[in-house]
């Protein structure tokens, strides 16, 4: 072997730039896709001819009542006990998704533990004709 050959310069540059690219997409692709994702228990919803759709409103609490008549906030399950610390951290309106196929008396439970804390700012969600 000669005699400094391992001094020599080989190029060993490595542009960071495409990858950086890459990584920035991939952020972008999560972040929208997380923006349009359901915030709840997907439900079947009922059909109400007035129906009318409500601007986004970030401050709502979205409670959904599946067709099992059990309440949940997002994925989570949620005892009617526990309502009112979820109110008292909740500055927004009520949106209320109840499944066609739940039991009335869940619905009429949750609306009546709405009420004794003191909120009529309750939005029941429906879809549209």
């Amino acid at each position: 072997m000669e005699p400094g050959f391992l001094d020599d310069d080989f190029g060993t540059e490595l542009d960071l730039t495409p990858l950086i690219d890459v990584v920035f997409m991939l952020l972008l692709f999560f972040i929208l896709a997380s923006t349009f994702s359901s915030p709840v228990l997907p439900v079947a919803l009922p059909e109400a001819g007035t129906a009318e759709r409500v601007p986004e409103d970030p401050a709502r609490l979205v409670l959904a009542i599946d067709a099992g008549g059990e309440l949940h906030r997002g994925p989570d399950a949620v005892e009617a006990e526990a309502l009112p610390d979820l109110l008292a951290d909740s500055e927004g309106p009520v949106e209320l998704r109840v499944d066609r196929e739940a039991p009335f008396d869940a619905f009429v439970g949750v609306m009546d533990r709405l009420r004794a804390a003191g909120r009529n700012d309750v939005l029941i969600t429906a879809t549209g004709e």
